[in-house]
């Protein structure tokens, strides 16, 4: 049988260096010829591709067993062996092939070459691991005395426990008297002797399709949308479940691995506020297995993670800029350009008129307001009675340049009462500081925001806020800010909007990511791999989108979100609609008063000069 390659790692350490000086028995020496038929037995079935092997530094320096061992086990499989002499770990995950067998050669359950296999295959515990353990012991008559029979199992059981928290799962022990043990941690871990009766399918069983009950402990967070407790259920005779778009799919997962949830982890009320920090921390600690609060990974944490839910981007939603002001619109009928093309027509028509009437009847003021009533479609009938051909034809061009004028200006007014006008909306980061609108997000979230070197104006518009506080006015459509917000989360809250002409708050162009949405989780977890599959068949068979779905019938259910309702009767218009034309109404009466005490003055300067030019001519005369 040739294999690909053979690793041996050695531990060499201050820790095992101190222990070599102590005065210990031997190690115990386990039946070589045992192992190695349960190897040939195993590689029959599997075909593996590598050894690995991890050895104690008390077997490779401080005894032979080692030796003894690897002359026998070369003998049986005549490999090409690398031989790696270290004193750190060195990840196995990544360089090694799945078809791989771990072999670990201790002395007890502390034994430094435990932790440092730990270390080394972390990301590869799933791989098939032979633990062969070689106990220092007197002797290896265990058996004679109830009391050194228990001290042997409690060895095997610490060993176990060990094993079992460091999440290696598919394992087998060979000690010391032919003993063969396989740990079977379902419902509860039980340590099985198959030393009589073993066989090479009895080893490595894959437990993930049934957990025959084993207790999940976690805990409930209120998170709308991804987790929250029906507190009634729309369907008579049923309990208080979890629902949410990352709850059901849990607790569909917890259901179809046959499991059993329990989430009596308590140490605040179920309506509190999620604070996935906490529960993160609690993973990484051990305190919990797994989290039922999913979150976007965008927190650097050292815990695990789920096969991803979905991928969501990370980005602001801000208030929807539904309508113009009204007193605008007279203005916005026409472009700034049409507009000043408009008054400089009203002056170049009436230097025509002043031009094209006769000089006896030239009178400036009234060519300047036949020109303004020409382009508002007011043409006064005198004009048309007077004997001159040049103004009728001028006229008639001044018909018709006011008619279409005023026609299109009107249809523009029409369509603006009508339908309001679309304004630019909050869509970019200098949108937001030209607009001051504050921006209201979560400190972890503003801490990767400062990363991504935006202006200091857009920082200084940033308010960092609770989870609470930050859901409190976001699940309400709170218009005075701007929120932070994921792509699951929008497309949830987004669904109240649905009946809305317009709505009232949309999703900006500022957007960072993608992230992936994941379930917090033990790294090597023997959770990982069954969740991984049951998130991809529930992604292909649609339930995910079903479950998002129902997650907001429940949600619409309870009360926590509602369809937004907008009365559209027309309205009348106000006074704040006539401002513009109020504007230009006072402004006219103020240069009418102008022009009329000019004229006042003009006609007293008048007669004064008069009376002075009849008083010299009169002295002239006289003289």
């Amino acid at each position: 049988m040739i294999l690909n390659t053979t690793t041996a790692l050695l531990l060499l350490t201050s820790s095992a260096n101190l222990l070599s000086n102590e005065t210990l028995p031997y190690p115990q020496m386990v039946n070589n010829s045992l192992v190695i038929e349960v190897v040939s037995s195993i590689h029959k079935l599997y075909q593996f591709k590598n050894f690995v092997f991890f050895i104690s530094e008390r077997l490779a320096r401080d005894t032979d067993t080692a030796t003894i061992f690897f002359e026998d086990f070369w003998d049986a499989f005549p490999t090409a062996p690398t031989i790696l002499i270290i004193n750190h770990p060195s990840k196995m995950a990544g360089f090694l092939s799945t078809p791989t067998l771990c072999l670990i050669l201790t002395t007890e359950g502390d034994d430094p070459i435990m932790e440092l296999a730990a270390l080394s295959m972390k990301g590869a515990r799933y791989f098939k691991t032979i633990f062969i353990l070689f106990p220092i012991v007197e002797t290896d008559e265990f058996y004679n005395t109830f009391e050194q029979y228990t001290i042997f199992y409690d060895s095997i059981r610490l060993l176990y426990d060990w094993v079992w928290k460091k999440q290696f799962l598919n394992t087998v022990l060979i000690t010391i008297r032919n003993n063969i043990y396989i740990y079977d941690p379902y419902p509860v871990g039980n340590i099985v002797n198959k030393t009589d009766d073993w066989s090479a399918t009895d080893f490595f069983v894959d437990f993930s399709g049934n957990f025959e009950g084993y207790e999940l402990q976690t805990m409930v967070r209120h998170d709308l949308p991804r987790v929250f407790r029906m507190t009634r259920s729309p369907r008579k005779h049923q309990r208080d479940e979890i629902s949410g778009t990352s709850g059901k799919l849990f607790i569909a997962f917890v259901e179809a691995i046959n499991a059993t949830f329990n989430d009596t982890v308590k140490d605040k009320s179920d309506e509190e506020p999620l604070d996935i920090s906490a529960i993160i921390h609690m993973v990484e600690e051990k305190d919990l297995e797994i989290g039922v609060n999913s979150y976007t990974a965008m927190i650097a944490s050292l815990v695990g993670a789920s096969y991803p839910i979905g991928i969501n981007d990370w980005c602001i939603m801000v208030p929807y800029q539904n309508r113009s002001p009204e007193h605008e619109y007279v203005k916005r009928g026409f472009h700034a350009y049409s507009w000043y093309l408009i008054f400089f027509s009203v002056f170049y028509i009436a230097v025509g008129i002043w031009i094209c009437t006769p000089s006896w009847e030239r009178d400036i003021s009234l060519a300047f307001l036949q020109s303004i009533c020409s382009i508002c479609y007011i043409v006064p009938l005198r004009l048309l009675t007077l004997p001159y051909i040049r103004l009728r034809f001028l006229f008639i061009l001044l018909f018709i340049v006011g008619f279409f004028s005023t026609n299109l200006y009107m249809s523009k007014m029409t369509s603006y009462l009508t339908t309001a006008t679309a304004q630019q909306q909050i869509d970019t980061v200098d949108d937001v500081i030209s607009a001051n609108l504050p921006l209201m997000m979560m400190d972890y979230e503003y801490e990767k925001i400062k990363e991504m070197n935006y202006s200091q104006k857009f920082l200084d518009l940033i308010v960092v806020s609770s989870k609470g506080e930050l859901d409190k006015h976001r699940d309400r459509f709170n218009s005075s800010f701007g929120y932070s917000i994921q792509s699951d989360r929008w497309s949830f809250l987004n669904k109240q909007q649905f009946y809305l002409k317009k709505p009232l708050f949309r999703l900006s162009s500022i957007c960072i990511g993608p992230y992936y949405h994941v379930f917090p989780i033990q790294r090597d977890s023997h959770l990982a791999k069954p969740l991984q599959n049951f998130i991809m068949s529930a992604s292909q068979f649609g339930f995910i989108t079903h479950w998002r779905s129902q997650a907001f019938a429940d949600a619409l259910f309870i009360g926590y979100v509602h369809m937004i309702m907008i009365d559209l009767n027309p309205l009348p218009l106000n006074m704040a609609f006539f401002r513009l034309i109020w504007i230009i109404w006072w402004l006219g009466l103020m240069l009418a008063g102008f022009a009329f005490i000019l004229e006042m003055k003009v006609v007293v300067i008048r007669e004064s000069l008069k009376k002075g030019f009849l008083w010299i001519k009169r002295k002239i005369c006289e003289l």
